[in-house]
């Protein structure tokens, strides 16, 4: 068990610390602000009294009445679980993990209202300034935020590897979700969190073997997303993705309903479809701040003179934006053909990372595209109908394929692409 004493005892106030190894539950009531928003003083009083006293009768039930769980700026609550002599590891973060799923099945059954609940494992410091016991170390802050991740995946636990990797009473059900880095932090955290029967949306009577199907699917989709280095496995977006949307259809047909930590990482991928420099070091960055900066302002202001200019396309392109979600991502290997002339169409593509090269019937090179380009639309309003040309990838590429029957369903966009088929075809005549 680590534990070691620093500082001195000075006057009334002890400032000596005890520094120890603890697992760290740290909880936060979801609406607080607006189930109280009516409520009298007293009101407010009892309401908070009871769920307080509901989570200290189920943390005593199954860790006893030595084990405290403090309430915390009103609404939240931390407890510290620490290791006793002769118990290992895996029974203080066991422990912890226990009392977050018992918390989760007391929401379920309306006892106590919905929580959030990070756990993480790490150091802290323990001194006494006028009797009160206080406890110090950066192990609360990643608590914390992995408390505010609950809401972003749209999860009632979350859990750092740490306390994942020592569980073994719930380890078969042990999901991964990804690695972040949240706001103000210098360091990725790899989360988990549970799915079993009764938990995160899964039914009571779900069909176990659909779910041990749909966690080692996604665990495997993660790591893929991820990569790990100790295997030798680089980020693999586009196989990652692949897997990801097997993960979601499994998981609504075994629910009825999508799983938003899945989600959430497709959206990452669709929005940022290659890995960035620092993925490998950060993984996913979330709550970055954004801000009004000049380049927003210059964004409004160009959306307000187009929609100035031609309202129908204002409407289609800025405000109804479902045609966005038409656009497939899908990615090609340097020197891979992408169309070949005379072939029949197969969809409108949108360049978003990479180049191409444009070549004729007889391989002749005739342009270069980068992203932000598009191309493919000229077969579709031409009188033959086929393509006009072979198009090559000039590196590793990403880019968002419309298909064609998907473009007859969207006449506003349709019409853009024939503006560019237009304007291109005149551009070639010169």
């Amino acid at each position: 068990m680590k534990s070691k004493k620093v500082g001195q005892a000075t006057g009334s106030d002890e400032v000596t610390g005890i520094e120890k190894e603890v697992a760290i539950l740290l909880s936060d009531m979801v609406g607080y602000s607006l189930k109280t928003a009516d409520m009298r003083p007293t009101e407010i009083k009892d309401f908070m009294l009871l769920y307080h006293r509901n989570l200290k009768k189920i943390v005593h039930s199954l860790c006893g009445k030595e084990q405290n769980i403090e309430s915390s700026a009103g609404d939240g609550a931390v407890a510290l679980f620490e290791r006793k002599a002769g118990q290992g590891k895996d029974q203080m973060c066991g422990q912890a993990l226990n009392v977050a799923l018992e918390m989760v099945s007391a929401m379920e059954k309306g006892l106590i209202c919905e929580t959030r609940i990070g756990i993480f494992t790490g150091d802290v410091i323990e001194a006494v300034l006028d009797g009160k016991t206080m406890r110090f170390g950066a192990s609360f802050s990643v608590a914390s935020r992995l408390e505010e991740l609950c809401g972003y995946f749209g999860i009632k636990i979350l859990m750092d590897r740490e306390v994942a990797f020592w569980q073994t009473e719930h380890s078969r059900y042990l999901t991964s979700i990804g690695k972040v880095t949240p706001k103000n932090f210098l360091h990725p955290v790899h989360i988990f969190s549970v799915y079993k029967p009764g938990i995160h949306q899964c039914p009571v009577d779900v069909n176990k073997k659909q779910l041990m199907g749909f966690i080692e699917m996604k665990n495997r989709a993660i790591e893929l997303f991820c990569g790990n280095v100790l295997q030798g496995i680089q980020p693999d977006f586009p196989l990652a993705r692949q897997k990801l949307l097997e993960c979601q259809e499994l998981f609504v047909e075994m629910t009825g309903k999508k799983d938003l930590p899945t989600e959430r990482v497709l959206e990452y991928i669709g929005n940022h479809p290659s890995p960035e420099e620092d993925f490998r070091q950060v993984g996913m960055k979330i709550g970055e701040p954004v801000g009004q900066h000049h380049g927003v302002r210059l964004l409004n202001l160009s959306s307000e003179l187009f929609k100035a200019m031609n309202k129908e396309f204002y409407q289609t392109l800025v405000v109804d934006t479902a045609w966005e979600r038409k656009f497939k991502l899908v990615w090609y290997k340097k020197n891979e053909p992408v169309i070949h002339f005379n072939d029949n169409p197969d969809g409108v593509y949108f360049i978003d990372v990479g180049s191409v090269a444009i070549l004729d019937g007889n391989g002749v090179q005739l342009n270069t595209l980068k992203a932000g380009d598009v191309f493919g639309e000229m077969a579709y309003f031409s009188k033959k109908g086929l393509r006009s040309a072979t198009v090559i990838a000039k590196s590793d590429l990403v880019l968002r394929r419309l298909s064609g029957k998907d473009l007859k369903t969207l006449p506003v966009v349709k019409k853009i692409f024939k503006k560019i088929a237009k304007k291109r075809k005149k551009d070639e005549e010169h």
